[in-house]
């Protein structure tokens, strides 16, 4: 399978390293192939167990990407669930104090409340704005009808309400350290990706220095790019939010491509689609179904992501659909 995409490196470098072994056990004495470092001075060559602890290693950092963006997710989900949660409670307040506190000068310090989509700057402030007022209000004495504390419904405190802003406060940094955590696992992939493409470059100039033209390890030599020609026509993908599924609907046309093996549905972190941060995040074969859902970057309202539909054919050649961006309402 030639280098297309992040997806393709793993494949590409399971068939570089048996051609690499025979190579070796066909030099016998005269070897084992010694590749000239492309990727810089140190160290000065490389060989197969480059090649095979890179393979390792790009195997380990894509289960590695899969569970940082769990993670992100979960996190993601977790503070839209605790702002919603405090939302609620902050209308209760305010509530409360047109009630009971009608006229005086804590309802007219009332702050206007956030949306639960709103970013922590614009969501905290109110509710910082709550937790003083509420605190000067059960420090308040001898006002007519009211007796100090203020409860909510279900005796719910003003302890209760610090307790939830100061885990809210909390989270936000948890879901930040997490996103950023899922391009950081990203680039160390394209770290590797980076040393892998140059070293199979070099390899497969250095075979036919050593073997015949007409060499079967000459003739087997695993391609590192698509053959001219054979990239196949990309497919029109659309996108939607599905709100009964509380996922997004991706959608895409037929590919005509006679040796289609299936589509690949493709993500990258971010509101801006980059191909060499793409993760890919579904499959679907040749015949199956033009449509897949993904809640994949859309774990809580606001959210924005992109995607990409990939159509693969059996000879290794890939090519992407257009940019299918998906805002969560």
């Amino acid at each position: 399978m030639p280098i297309t995409g992040p997806g393709s490196f793993v494949p590409c470098l399971n068939l570089f390293l048996p051609h690499y072994e025979q190579v070796n056990t066909t030099l016998g004495a005269g070897g084992p192939l010694v590749l000239r470092n492309p990727n810089g001075p140190v160290p000065p060559t490389l060989n197969r167990a480059n090649l095979e602890t890179w393979r390792n290693d790009l195997q380990t950092q894509h289960t590695a990407i899969e569970g940082q963006i769990n993670d992100w997710e979960i996190a993601g989900a977790d503070l839209m669930d605790m702002k919603v949660a405090l939302h609620l409670r902050a209308g209760q307040f305010n509530e409360k104090v047109r009630s009971q506190l009608a006229g005086t000068h804590f309802e007219r310090a009332l702050p206007v409340l956030p949306s639960p989509t709103d970013g922590q700057a614009l969501f905290m402030k109110p509710m910082d704005d709550i937790s003083t007022l509420w605190a000067k209000i059960n420090a308040a004495v001898g006002i007519p009808g009211f007796t100090a504390p203020l409860l909510l419904m279900g005796g719910y405190t003003l302890a209760e309400f610090d307790t939830a802003l100061g885990l809210l406060r909390g989270q936000f940094p948890t879901t930040t350290r997490a996103e950023f955590l899922v391009s950081y696992k990203i680039e160390e992939r394209n770290a590797i990706q980076k040393l892998v493409y140059p070293t199979l470059k070099a390899y497969r100039l250095a075979v036919p220095t050593f073997f015949a033209a007409d060499s079967p390890l000459v003739l087997t030599l695993p391609k590192l790019t698509p053959d001219p020609g054979s990239t196949p026509d990309p497919v029109n993908a659309t996108g939607i939010w599905n709100a009964p599924t509380t996922q997004a609907k991706i959608t895409w046309t037929l590919s005509p491509a006679a040796d289609l093996e299936k589509y690949e549905i493709r993500w990258s972190p971010g509101s801006t689609y980059q191909s060499e941060n793409e993760v890919v995040i579904g499959t679907v074969a040749a015949g199956g179904t033009l449509e897949f859902f993904t809640a994949q970057g859309l774990g809580q309202v606001g959210a924005v992501s992109v995607f990409k539909v990939y159509v693969l054919t059996t000879t290794g050649n890939e090519r992407g659909s257009n940019v299918v961006k998906i805002t969560r309402p």
